[in-house]
C-alpha cells in the first residue's frame, strides 16, 4: 500500500475508532514498516506541551470563528517547518464527500499552532515515503499528531467542522462526518 491509501485509511479511522485504537494501529503498522525501536522512538516524544498549545490555538481560532460566524476551522501543520503548525478561520467549507477541499485556501484569519521538533527531527532523516521505513515513521507522525488533535477538539466542542491536514495534503482530514 502506498502513503495516500493509508492516508485515507486514517481518514476513516478517525470515524470509527477510538484514539487509542488509531494510536495502537498506527504503532504496528510502524513497527512493520521501520521496526520496533523506530516506533517506540515515536511514541515515546512527550506531546503534552504541544497539546496544551493546540488547546489554546483551538480557542483562540473557535473565538474568532464564532464572532464571524466562519464555516470551518482548519488546522495545517507543515512536516517540512518544524512541524509547525496554523489554525485558519475559513468562510467556506465543503464536506469530504464532494472531493474539493480549496474551500481552505481562503481563510479570513489565523491562529499560530504549536511546532514539534522532535517530530521535525525524525521526519527530516527518512522523508515522506521514500521507502517502507519513511513511510512507518511518517504514518504513525502524521497518526500521533492527528490523535492529539481529537483529544484537543473533544474536549472542546464546535458548532462548525475542524478539520487538520499537514501542508499540501488533499483531502483534508475531517474530525467528524457530516
Amino acid at each position: 500500500m502506498d502513503i495516500f491509501e493509508y492516508l485515507e485509511e486514517l481518514q476513516e479511522d478517525i470515524f470509527s475508532l477510538h484514539v487509542s485504537q488509531i494510536k495502537s494501529k498506527y504503532y504496528e503498522i510502524c513497527v512493520t514498516l521501520s521496526s520496533t525501536n523506530d516506533a517506540k522512538r515515536i511514541q515515546s516524544v512527550s506531546l503534552d506541551v504541544y497539546k496544551r498549545k493546540l488547546s489554546f490555538g483551538l480557542y483562540e481560532a473557535s473565538i474568532i470563528a464564532k464572532e464571524e460566524s466562519s464555516k470551518a476551522i482548519y488546522y495545517e501543520y507543515d512536516l517540512d517547518n518544524h512541524w509547525g503548525g496554523h489554525f485558519f478561520v475559513c468562510d467556506d467549507y465543503l464536506p469530504l464527500e464532494e472531493q474539493d477541499d480549496d474551500w481552505a485556501c481562503d481563510w479570513t484569519n489565523e491562529v499560530e499552532g504549536p511546532q514539534s521538533l522532535e517530530f521535525a527531527e525524525i521526519y527530516s532523516k527518512n522523508g515522506f515515503d521514500t521507502n517502507q521505513k519513511a513511510i512507518g515513521h511518517t504514518l504513525y507522525l502524521i497518526a500521533r499528531t492527528v490523535c492529539c488533535f481529537i483529544s484537543v477538539c473533544n474536549k472542546r466542542k464546535s458548532n462548525i467542522p475542524i478539520c487538520i491536514g499537514f501542508h499540501g495534503q488533499d483531502p483534508i482530514m475531517r474530525m467528524c462526518r457530516e
